[in-house]
């Protein structure tokens, strides 16, 4: 990919409208969908790249005073680089002042399912019950007495590679034990048989002998240096035919159906319904959202039998091959609120795993003079109009 942008050595009268620094993690290719949004921008954008990783990264971003948004590229592949990156950003956001896009609070709870569940809970989100033990005794005291199933979750984990369901009291006790003991839990590393379609799958992957032998052993590395110990998650079960999807940027709201795949997991699936979310659903997405400023986040979330929403996941990134996150009547589209009314608008809006639409609702931030230096060191709260 060639990127149509500059990289600033020093300050200086600007050509440009505006200057981003993307904060990229340990990955090589995470941050490339920002790079190329920013390369096909009609408005001229400076861009600098810093390797949050790397042991130069305070004196690269203190050099760049006259940045005007830092694009935040959280990794979730391990827990070690997690912790490392959401230390380093705190110092930029809150020490530094720097303005960050996503929030900071975004990013801490994404990847990380501790977290997760204490900001929901102190947000009043609804949520499947959850227990986090960091004592043994307390953990299989509550095994012996809880209802079943139970799902066991690990911190760090996407497409449901740290998800279990327990239905027998000996097997989450096991469970448990091993989370306790000096090797610990390890995530699932091969390939996923929940998202369907093996045959075609295995023949791509057989088109491709050398990159995929990399990105197993890639993942299976992830995975065993990284397992989670010492502490165990533990989640109210709750019954499902399918999952809500819905994604929020900016102003634009989009929501689909993902339904399980083979066994009783459905995330990690690539099964979907393309059902358009009801207006009470829209409604409940913006009250979650709109509670911290979370305007990037895709919300996953469960409806019960009657008619009860519960999130699961909230994340700042999601992947998504899709140019779009909605149909109706086949049409792509997004819901936008007008007043009290929830008005739907044809149009592809999703291009290159939302970053474009990202990348527009950023523009418009700074064009309000919504990232003003002044602002007290609270997460961005204003939302694209």
């Amino acid at each position: 990919m060639t990127a149509n942008y500059t990289q600033r050595t020093s300050p200086g009268k600007r050509a440009d409208d505006f200057r981003l620094v993307i904060l990229r993690n340990e990955s090589e290719y995470d941050h490339l969908e920002w790079v190329e949004s920013i390369s096909r921008s009609t408005r001229p954008i400076s861009l600098v790249i810093i390797d949050l990783t790397r042991d130069d990264w305070y004196e690269k971003v203190a050099a760049e005073a006259g940045a005007d948004c830092f694009i935040v590229r959280p990794p979730g592949a391990t827990a070690y680089f997690k912790q490392l990156y959401d230390e380093r950003l705190f110092i930029i956001r809150y020490v530094l002042g720097k303005n960050i896009y996503p929030t900071y609070e975004e990013v801490a709870i994404y990847e990380n399912k501790r977290m997760l569940d204490y900001w929901m809970k102190a947000n009043n989100v609804p949520h499947p019950a959850t227990r986090i033990f960091y004592h043994l005794e307390d953990a299989l005291y509550f095994t012996e007495r809880c209802n079943l199933p139970v799902v066991g979750k690990t911190a760090i984990g996407a497409g449901g590679s740290g998800v279990r369901i327990f239905r027998e009291r000996s097997q989450l006790k096991t469970y448990i034990l091993k989370t306790f003991s000096d090797k610990g839990l390890m995530r699932t590393w091969g390939p996923n048989l929940r998202k369907g379609n093996i045959p075609k799958r295995i023949l791509k992957r057989l088109a491709h002998i050398p990159s995929t032998i990399s990105y197993f052993r890639k993942k299976h590395q992830q995975a065993t240096v990284d397992p989670q110990k010492w502490f165990v998650i533990l989640q109210d079960f709750i019954p499902a035919e399918f999952e809500w999807r819905c994604v929020r940027i900016g102003d634009s709201f989009f929501g689909h159906k993902k339904l399980p795949g083979k066994g009783e997991l459905i995330s990690g699936t690539s099964r979907v319904s393309w059902e358009v979310p009801p207006p009470r659903l829209l409604d409940f997405i913006e009250e979650v959202t709109d509670k911290r400023g979370f305007y990037s986040q895709a919300v996953d979330l469960f409806e019960d039998a009657a008619g009860n929403y519960f999130v699961n996941e909230l994340q700042c990134y999601f992947g998504s091959k899709n140019p779009h996150q909605m149909l109706r009547n086949g049409v792509p589209g997004r819901f936008v609120r007008k007043g009290k009314e929830w008005i739907f608008e044809e149009g592809t809006f999703n291009t290159n795993n939302s970053h474009d639409l990202r990348l527009s609702h950023v523009i418009s931030l700074i064009d309000q003079g919504l990232f003003s230096k002044k602002r007290k060191p609270q997460d961005n709260s204003a939302s694209q109009t």
